[in-house]
């Protein structure tokens, strides 16, 4: 009780900072556990990486710390950020850089609320098509295998299943959320798409390599609600971008940097049906010196079964396909999950079957991860 009492007065001591013309606002620290055990087996035929197999432990925790309250003006206000801690952060040399970069680029804002009107300002927030929660509500991860990462990043052979279909949510941005009966439809503008990076500080750091990536401005726009029919929920995103992007290689791509995304579940008593469908056109993966870019589409759809209050099982099926004559296979990803409800602890065990990772042939994995996850 006094170590509660302690950080209690240390919050209101940080809000009378603000100053006397600031009103009553509201503080709160929150955070999150996950920690998972994860076995991954590989096909060792002359499209797969040479490390077969492996297994071990992985963790993800965060950190949140969240303000709302009104202004001296009559309206609302919330602002945060989170610190997000992954399980090899800072390891291995010349990683220092963007690993700091993303533990204190999670989940920044500062919004400003009129009725139902949201404008912000900040990273990592706004509302995005990276989720996998609907079409994969029991599993423990993306549409993506988690076994593809026994390839070396960056080649051919890493799992396409389209995961954020170019989203730049991550970078610092300007947007606006508004609520209807309908859904929240959202529109977000990120004038230097970089991943949750900002500038050195406020601005006395007069370098251009320390604001502005390669990539150049991206728009988003974003819907996700029930359209008015219970049980119903419907995500829907289209992005774009002007080349150059920075995760480009050779030559700069031809056209726009694209991504769409439209997915939707439907709940029925015990029984939740989902589909997913979502369509890359350039950016990583763009090959440029074919004077092609990469158009990647994925589809996928899931079965789930709540046996009881905290027991539910469940079903995924997806492939993804690519324009290019170097990935001439569907990739096919198969996933069998199940979830248990400990009340303040989850459990969360999911088996995926990938083949042709990568649109390759021979290049298979199979992978069996459990996790168990906590919040506080």
């Amino acid at each position: 009780m006094k170590n509660k009492l302690m950080r209690t007065t240390a919050l209101v001591g940080s809000m009378v900072v603000l100053g006397a013309g600031a009103s009553v606002a509201q503080t709160t620290v929150t955070g999150s556990l996950d920690l998972s055990y994860r076995a991954v087996g590989s096909s060792t035929g002359a499209n797969s990486d040479s490390v077969s197999s492996f297994r071990g432990f992985g963790k993800e925790s965060q950190i949140n710390i969240a303000n709302k309250g009104k202004l001296n003006n009559g309206l609302d206000y919330a602002a945060g950020f989170s610190l997000e801690f992954d399980g090899n952060d800072l390891q291995g040399s010349g990683t220092q850089t963007s690993t700091m970069q993303g533990i204190h680029g999670e989940g920044v804002y500062l919004n400003l609320i009129d009725g139902n009107t949201t404008y912000h300002v900040g990273a990592d927030w706004i509302q995005n098509p990276d989720s996998h929660g609907l079409i994969n509500p029991v599993g423990v991860g993306y549409m993506t295998s988690f076994g593809n990462a026994v390839v070396a990043a960056g080649t051919a052979k890493q799992g396409i299943y389209p995961t954020i279909s170019n989203s730049p949510y991550q970078a610092y941005g300007f947007g606006v959320v508004q609520k209807t009966g309908l859904g929240n439809f959202s529109v977000s503008y990120v004038p230097s798409p970089q991943d949750a990076v900002a500038g050195p500080d406020i601005g006395n750091n007069q370098s251009i390599a320390n604001y502005e990536g390669t990539a150049e401005t991206a728009i988003e726009l974003g819907f996700v609600g029930d359209l008015g029919i219970k049980g119903l929920t419907v995500q829907a995103f289209y992005n774009e971008r002007s080349a150059p992007d920075q995760n480009t290689t050779g030559t700069n791509p031809t056209g726009k940097v694209k991504g769409q995304t439209l997915t939707a579940a439907y709940n029925f008593g015990q029984v939740t049906i989902a589909g997913d469908m979502r369509k890359t056109e350039g950016g990583a993966k763009a090959v440029a010196t074919t004077g092609v870019d990469e158009e990647i589409k994925g589809k996928a759809l899931s079965l789930t079964y709540a046996a009881t209050n905290n027991l539910s099982v469940g079903v995924v099926y997806g492939k993804a396909e690519s324009n290019l004559t170097t990935k001439p296979l569907n990739e096919k990803i198969k996933i069998a999950a199940i979830g248990y409800n400990l009340g303040p602890v989850a459990l969360n065990a999911e088996y995926t079957d990938t083949a042709n990772v990568g649109g390759l042939s021979g290049s298979d994995a199979k992978e069996l991860i459990v996790k168990a996850s906590t919040k506080f």
